[in-house]
């Protein structure tokens, strides 16, 4: 495996389970860590954009879009 290919499997390990433990831990400290996904996963897409395919843009905007919604939600004690 190449090294790329490894700290590329090793980002989506970190992230997975950062979505994970945001999702199942209450209040605050799940939003927080679901901010921080959000915010790995804009910046992933910002720095890729000109190689994704239009009909992958549109999917990148609503997952990062979910995962700041429910990060807010879980800040304001809602979930």
């Amino acid at each position: 495996m190449r090294r790329s290919r490894g700290l590329a499997l090793l980002l989506v390990i970190v992230i997975g389970g950062l979505t994970i433990a945001g999702l199942a831990v209450h209040g605050p400290v799940g939003g927080v860590l679901l901010l921080i996904v959000a915010a790995v996963l804009v910046t992933l897409s910002v720095g890729a954009w000109g190689r994704i395919r239009p009909q992958g843009r549109p999917v990148r905007i609503l997952i990062a879009a979910v995962i700041l919604g429910l990060a807010i939600a879980k800040l304001a004690n809602r979930l």
